[in-house]
């Protein structure tokens, strides 16, 4: 037969720990409601600030990149001789300094200028984009292209020739074909024909390959057969 266990009355009296716990929690807020209410306050206030900051933040990166394809829509409309259009990028590399919107605008910006024959102005707005921080490693390569660009406008091929070689080598270059097409035409220009042969071995359709490249092996096929276009 089961026996009943008998509960003692010292251990009726005995409080039970959770209520005694929550009991003593609720008297020190009690007691100290004003450093607890300033607590939560502080909190809620951080908290607060931070989903703010995020709004704001996003609201203005909208707004960048809305007056990105303004000033875009309104140089490609401009003169091409024009190198007074470009300046319209600086309302936006001023008025949104830090934004995803002002990098590429920067960028932009050296093209315009490039387009242009502004070189000296294309070379400051392109070392001004490099020595920022916070600029992607992709736009950094779209950067040293561009200067590539300008050097081979200007017929420095051997300058330009650096510049691709260089860029070739680096890890970040998602443009390899393209820089590798510049890189065969200076060779070429310099009389280079053992260099640019090996150079242009590397250009073949492939896996993964520059979407421009089918364009760049026929005008290399045209020059080669000294069609002009």
């Amino acid at each position: 037969m089961a026996t009943k266990k008998k509960i003692t009355r010292k251990k009726l009296k005995e409080p039970d720990e959770f209520v005694s716990t929550t009991t003593e929690i609720y008297q020190w807020v009690l007691h100290n409601w004003i450093y607890f209410l300033s607590g939560v306050l502080v909190i809620a206030i951080i908290v607060g600030g931070v989903f703010f900051w995020r709004y704001q933040n996003e609201k203005r990166e909208m707004a960048a990149f809305g007056l990105y394809h303004a000033i875009q829509m309104k140089v490609s409309r401009a003169d091409a001789a024009d190198a007074k259009a470009c300046a319209g990028w600086d309302a936006l590399l001023k008025g949104y300094a830090g934004t995803p919107a002002a990098v590429y605008g920067r960028l932009q910006k050296a093209s315009c200028l490039l387009s242009r024959g502004d070189d000296a102005g294309c070379e400051a707005t392109l070392k001004e984009l490099m020595e920022m921080s916070d600029a992607p490693s992709m736009v950094k390569v779209m950067a040293r292209l561009l200067k590539g660009y300008g050097l081979e406008e200007k017929k420095d091929y051997k300058g330009a020739e650096g510049v691709f070689s260089a860029l070739l080598n680096s890890p970040d270059n998602f443009l390899k074909d393209t820089v590798r097409y510049h890189l065969y035409l200076c060779q070429m220009k310099q009389g280079k024909k053992d260099a640019a042969k090996k150079t242009l071995a590397g250009l073949k359709i492939k896996s993964g390959s520059d979407f421009a490249l089918p364009v760049m092996l026929v005008k290399i096929e045209k020059a080669q057969l000294g069609i002009k276009e």
